[in-house]
């Protein structure tokens, strides 16, 4: 059994702010020595590049700012707090070693604390939120779009979750 099967719960659970400070630790005990596993640095380059495609698929159907808008209405968003909950310290760690800067961009109870003014500060994303696009995303896209989006998602999702399940091995 691997050091990271005995931390699952460590990674896995806990507050936001826990999850988070754990990420912190773990980039601070094993980032250096992670970022210099040439397989690592592989899924790391593809994550960027798939990041980027969704990246530019999500503002060109407007999702940023349409997402932010609508999280900070009392009734919506499912870029809620709720969703912040969906991290884990393995994506927030992954982040990190994109050289993200992972910080709590808020302290209130309505929208989830990674969402800024422009959209989700997290480069690599929860997996709930790569998979849902709720009735405002679909109403305002094109079923084109909305093909596009789930077929760049999911590209995505396929390299993220190859990486995470590196990490707990390399941990």
């Amino acid at each position: 059994m691997t050091r990271a099967a005995r931390h699952l719960n460590l990674y896995f659970s806990g507050s936001v702010e826990e999850k988070l400070a754990v990420s912190r630790q773990l980039f601070a005990s094993h980032g250096q020595n992670i970022l210099q596993q040439q397989e690592v640095l592989d899924r790391l380059d593809r994550l960027r590049t798939g990041e980027a495609v969704l990246n530019t698929q999500m503002r060109t159907m407007g999702m940023g700012s349409r997402c932010s808008a609508c999280a900070a209405q009392a009734t919506g968003g499912c870029c809620s707090s709720y969703m912040a909950a969906n991290t884990d310290a393995i994506l927030l760690l992954i982040n990190q070693l994109l050289g993200t800067e992972v910080e709590i961009q808020h302290e209130n109870d309505i929208e989830c604390c990674f969402l800024g003014t422009s959209g989700c500060i997290l480069q690599i994303k929860p997996i709930f939120c790569l998979n849902y696009n709720c009735s405002h995303i679909k109403t305002a896209a094109s079923p084109r779009q909305m093909q596009e989006l789930e077929k760049k998602a999911g590209a995505l999702l396929s390299e993220q979750t190859g990486l995470e399940s590196l990490l707990l091995e390399l941990l």
